[in-house]
């Protein structure tokens, strides 16, 4: 791996963590719309963990990392979190044809996330969710 970074589980360290994403990615000569599109993934995820994963009396307990690898055509990410066991790739579509006001709330960050993702492949290692996605370089390959 490129790069591991490890922030506790509080919203106000996602934006850290994301800064610090950004910066590594620059360093490495990643185009602006695929560092845009970590950025709403990490986001994303880094939400859904912090809120839903774990002590329903909102104390952080828990520990994000994002793990990156780049290689000659793909940015790969683990993102690995110690929250409640969740799988995301088991979350069925949200129906986007629906009427809004009769449409269930939730699901369309995950939809947006493997929209975004060449692949996505979750596994449970306790006491860890890890979410590996595969991302193109080439950003415009990777909308196709």
């Amino acid at each position: 791996m490129l790069i591991r970074l490890i922030v506790p589980g509080e919203l106000a360290r996602v934006e850290d963590m994301n800064a610090s994403l950004e910066a590594v990615l620059m360093r490495h000569g990643i185009d602006q719309a695929l560092r845009d599109d970590v950025r709403l993934i990490v986001e994303e995820l880094a939400s859904n963990v912090i809120k839903y994963g774990g002590d329903p009396k909102g104390i952080p307990r828990h520990e994000l990392s994002v793990h990156i690898g780049i290689d000659d055509r793909r940015l790969q990410l683990e993102f690995r979190d110690t929250g409640a066991p969740f799988d995301p790739t088991a979350e069925p579509e949200p129906d986007l044809d629906g009427d809004i006001l009769e449409r269930d709330i939730g699901g369309l960050g995950l939809h947006l996330i493997r929209s975004l993702a060449e692949s996505v492949d979750y596994r449970r290692e306790e006491p860890y969710n890890l979410l590996d996605l595969s991302l193109r370089l080439n950003a415009t390959e990777n909308a196709s």
